[in-house]
């Protein structure tokens, strides 16, 4: 476990929190252990995501001035994160949607659901955090400050700011998520895939 990477990730002011669960038949730490293999061979990973509220400008955004992180943490209830059925195979990225570059030769697949809505964070570390429990209480949403950090179906990946949303009446029920993982983002950050 790497206890720095966690404390990095757990002081940023800014950063990506996701809900894990299974994707396209693969276990949690199935997927952990592939990723964490990407970048000891190549020095980075790329993660499939769909979520409308960590699309590649909002986390480009965060990474621009410190570094930054995404916190991997569990659903609220077991069986809470519906996951991805689809496997389709991403050949390209684009940090801006008008120059595509081919994904890394010996990449692990990076798969999902490929629409226009699909993008991938990048990461250049990443740990696996068997102990830790985040407070989603004190996160807001990076998009509109004043208001909570809050998961719904379809939106288990968010930019968030550190922010005290302990008397927010519109603050999540469910307060306290066990973290499964964190990693760091790395240029270029988001991307979109196809």
């Amino acid at each position: 476990m790497d206890m720095a990477l966690l404390e990095e990730a757990l002081n940023a002011t800014q950063c990506v929190i996701s809900v894990m669960g299974e994707h396209a038949g693969e276990g949690v730490d199935a997927i952990f252990h592939r990723k964490t293999a990407d970048i000891e061979l190549l020095g980075k990973t790329f993660w499939l995501t769909k979520s409308p509220k960590a699309r590649p400008p909002q986390v480009q955004e965060i990474c621009k001035t410190i570094a930054a992180y995404t916190i991997f943490v569990e659903p609220a209830t077991k069986g809470g994160a519906r996951p991805t059925s689809t496997g389709d195979v991403s050949r390209e990225y684009s940090p801006d949607r008008e120059s595509w570059y081919r994904l890394p030769a010996g990449l692990s697949p990076v798969t999902g659901k490929l629409d226009t809505t699909a993008t991938a964070l990048v990461f250049d570390r990443m740990a696996t955090v068997v102990s830790g429990t985040l407070d989603i209480w004190y996160y807001g949403d990076f998009l509109d400050t004043q208001k909570p950090m809050k998961f719904i179906l379809g939106c288990s990946t968010a930019c968030a700011i550190r922010k005290d949303m302990t008397s927010h009446p519109g603050r999540m029920k469910s307060r306290y998520r066990g973290i499964v993982a964190v990693a760091r983002l790395a240029q270029p950050y988001c991307v979109w895939l196809r």
